[in-house]
């Protein structure tokens, strides 16, 4: 009599043989668009949420540092209402983040992510690495007059290769303090103004503001060059910021 035939595998037990184990190394696609979800929306509270997604001392910690100093750069100048969130969807490979502004429609793309632990470690931004276009600041500060001081916090070029962002804070002193002019120094030496300078634009005494100042053009590497008035000073001071970050 002949054996009956084997039984064939269940399909829920062909499905999870077929379907690769997920690395725990790597983020979770949710927590991927929790994160670009933050960015679109440049709600503080969402990007300070959005910590808890990266690893520390990471590319994509540091991108997200620049980002939500760069929104509380806008908050601080009064500028936080004039941008709309954006939309988020989904793309290969990541997520696509799009707005509306003059009537024209933009939109940047967040791909290949990479993790550690289920953090978020490093991406891309529209096919470009973050690596070659983002330095980050230790959190040390430079004395500047009448007892202020300066932190760099990063230096962003963007993915179109147009501008680059320089992020920095202000503590005043004892006096008042206005926003700096901020000319900026390459490393082959070519020097530009800001096309571009938001954050508070007078400081009271003991008073802190995040800035951004915009290079049309400039590189990674140089240094931010920083004139300071000071209403008791009654003087301009120019203080160096190098931008390089950390190792």
């Amino acid at each position: 009599m002949a054996s009956p035939a084997p039984e064939s595998p269940s399909e829920t037990a062909e499905t999870a043989s077929s379907e690769p184990a997920k690395d725990p190394n790597l983020p979770s696609n949710e927590d991927i668009e929790t994160f670009v979800t933050a960015i679109a929306t440049s709600s503080s509270s969402d990007l300070n949420s959005a910590k808890e997604l990266v690893l520390d001392n990471s590319q994509a910690a540091g991108y997200l540092a620049y980002y939500t100093h760069n929104v509380n750069a806008q908050i601080d100048a009064g500028l936080s209402n004039l941008v709309e969130p954006a939309d988020v969807a989904e793309f290969e490979n990541g997520f696509e983040t799009c707005s509306t502004e003059s009537g024209e429609r933009f939109c940047t793309t967040y791909t290949d992510f990479e993790g550690k632990d289920g953090l978020i470690t490093n991406f891309k931004v529209q096919d470009r690495d973050l690596a070659d276009r983002l330095t980050v600041g230790s959190g040390e500060t430079i004395s500047g007059p009448d007892g202020s001081e300066i932190e760099f916090v990063a230096a962003y070029r963007n993915a179109y290769d147009t501008h680059l962002f320089v992020a920095y804070n202000l503590h005043s002193g004892a006096s008042e303090t206005d926003m700096p002019m901020v000319s900026y120094r390459g490393e082959n030496g070519r020097q530009s103004q800001s096309e571009e300078d938001y954050g508070a634009w007078s400081l009271a005494p003991d008073s802190m503001s995040s800035y951004v100042s915009v290079f049309p053009g400039a590189e990674l590497g140089g240094e931010a060059h920083l004139e300071i008035w000071t209403e008791d000073s009654f003087d301009i001071t120019t203080v160096i910021m190098p931008t390089g970050g950390t190792e």
